[in-house]
């Protein structure tokens, strides 16, 4: 976690605005998630008053912002501490404790994120702000491909274009190997798709894509676009090659089948 967030104020550094505007952080209903994984409440007031409360209890302290070191100090009472600038917007604070590497104070605004969930709100900050298109992997993890392309106007990932392109898992480097994900495409079809990632790039991605026949068969297509399959991916029937043959799909296309490959997309 320390490692991620202090990757993670390094994306977004340039993104955040300054303690030195007030306005962001006095007044406001701050909750810390402590060591103990217990919530305090911090009030940052006008007059360098700091108001916290733990379980009902509140405790007294001073703050005031150093403009010269970019950094707030803090009076709690039992401690005075001193913290540097992470991040800051409306919704989220990060301090780093000084003298530290990966120190940190995660606070949320509750009146922007009554549900405290602030990694998940700088991780889709970060995405937005970087262009990184992310997938959620079987694993639970999220493959980051950086400057990846986006869809198209129909919802289809454009994987063709994020060949080459470099990737991470949740800000970290990736192993090579193959990343699976199961998702749905604007038709409601099932996707599994597969990341077949080397030397933290994506070397190819492979959609496998459920289609239903006339004849009421589920025939898995492994296909290179996700929009469309064509000759020579191949085709699955139960986990096994596809017989040889012709095949009519619900969407009234057909394919023809020779050694578990598509030979011919016929129209008539």
């Amino acid at each position: 976690m320390k490692l991620f967030l202090q990757n993670l104020v390094k994306d977004l550094n340039k993104f955040s605005k300054s303690l030195n505007k007030k306005s962001l952080i006095v007044d406001k209903p701050w909750a810390l998630v402590d060591s103990d994984l217990e919530i305090q409440k911090l009030i940052f007031k006008k007059n360098k008053e700091l108001i916290m409360s733990k379980d009902g209890k509140v405790t007294l302290g001073t703050w005031d912002y150093l403009p010269e070191a970019r950094s707030i100090i803090i009076n709690r009472g039992s401690d005075t501490i001193l913290c540097n600038e992470g991040f800051l917007d409306e919704a989220v604070m990060i301090l780093k404790l000084d003298g530290t590497k990966n120190n940190f104070y995660v606070l949320a605004n509750e009146n922007i994120l009554p549900d405290l969930d602030v990694l998940k709100y700088l991780r889709e900050l970060r995405w937005q702000y970087l262009n990184i298109e992310s997938c959620k992997l079987t694993s639970g993890k999220y493959l980051e491909i950086i400057s990846g392309e986006g869809k198209d106007e129909y919802g289809f990932a454009q994987d063709e274009l994020n060949i080459g392109k470099k990737v991470l898992i949740e800000l970290e480097e990736i192993e090579d190997g193959v990343y699976d994900t199961h998702t749905l495409n604007a038709f409601g079809q099932k996707i599994h798709k597969k990341f077949y990632v080397k030397n933290q790039r994506i070397e190819n991605v492979v959609h496998d894509i459920e289609y239903k026949t006339r004849a009421g068969l589920t025939l898995v297509i492994s296909q290179q676009k996700q929009s469309d399959y064509k000759k020579g991916d191949n085709v699955f029937l139960n986990g096994e090659a596809a017989p040889d043959g012709k095949y009519k799909l619900m969407n009234d296309m057909k394919i023809i089948i020779s050694n578990g490959v598509i030979i011919k997309k016929p129209w008539f």
